[in-house]
Parts: structure tokens; sequence; C-alpha cells
């Protein structure tokens, strides 16, 4: 079984993270690979409901809260939304983002590359990470689990044709994105 590849943002080692998630209740956990960031997400925000949202945590200054955006939208406007930003989203260490619906699905990826997916209908998603190349595996490894003091792990902003994720809230305060306080 191959193992994961970190994005730009990350660095830690990670040799014994697999492709491999695990369910728990109703939560789809992984380590998402680098290379499948844009093929998962083209696919689940197509399994969505409408009415939903895009949302995106940035860190609050040197602290470690976190200040958390909305943008209501649809399932076309996320796919924009992925299509324009996405190689920030897909390479950034240190942002934090997902999509949502009323229905209750929710898609979180959170840093590390350990994505969670929330549903009461998982069967909709499963499918897309064995479609990628992940294994179900009740003992599945993420990148949270082997950070220790031995094994550091380290986050970073990262530049996308030089815009960062600060663009990201500036462009889309404009179509309605709105602080969450």
């Amino acid at each position: 079984m191959s193992g994961i590849k970190l994005i730009a943002g990350v660095s830690v080692n990670a040799d014994s993270v697999k492709k491999e998630y695990k369910i728990d209740g109703e939560r789809l956990i992984l380590t998402l690979s680098a290379e499948d960031y844009k093929g998962f997400f083209r696919q689940a925000i197509a399994k969505f409901t409408e009415p939903m949202f895009f949302f995106i945590e940035i860190p609050d200054g040197d602290s470690d809260e976190y200040l958390t955006y909305y943008l209501n939208c649809t399932v076309p406007v996320a796919k924009a939304i992925l299509k324009r930003y996405g190689g920030i989203l897909f390479a950034d260490g240190i942002i934090r983002f997902g999509f949502g619906s009323d229905s209750g699905d929710e898609i979180y990826m959170q840093e590390f590359q350990h994505l969670e997916i929330y549903s009461t209908s998982l069967s909709k998603f499963e499918p897309i990470v064995k479609s990628l190349g992940y294994k179900n595996n009740p003992e599945a490894t993420t990148i949270w689990d082997v950070l220790s003091d031995d094994t550091p792990g380290m986050r970073e902003c990262v530049e996308v044709d030089d815009e960062s994720f600060e663009d990201i809230i500036e462009n889309l305060t404009e179509v309605g994105l709105y602080f969450n306080a």
C-alpha cells in the first residue's frame, strides 16, 4: 500500500502514513495525499445538496486561535472556488477549509492534511476515497497520530501565482464571504 505525499505547506516524516481511512460513527477520517486533493474535492462537491456553504479558517495573528469565514453558495459556485483558489487551498499548510450543506454533510480539511467527512450518509463519499486508492482500515494512521516531540511537523503559508489565503478572503468578501464573529 502506497504512502501519502505531502502538500507544499507541510513538512513531517509521514513514512508510516498510508492511503487508508477509517470510519468512526458518522465520520470518515483520513490523511489526504497531495495528488488526490483536486480529484477528491471535485467529486465530493458534486455529492452535496443545496443550499451549501464554503468555509475557510485562518490564523488569528500569532495565537493558536482561528478566524472563520463563510460563503453561502451553490454547487457550481463551490466548483468555481476550487477552480480559482484550489492552488492555494490544496497547498497551504496553515489554513483549514471545507464545504457543508444544510443536509448535514460536511468536508473539513484541517492541519497536516487531516480530512474529516461528516455525514449521515457516508456511502455517498466512501466510493470517492476508494476510487483514489484508499483502503478501509479501522486502525488507519493519520499524520496527527505520528506527530510527537520525536516526530515534529511544520506548517507554512504558501503563495500560488503571487496570491495567498489573504487574497481568497479579500476577493470572496466582495461576493458575500463573511466573518463568523
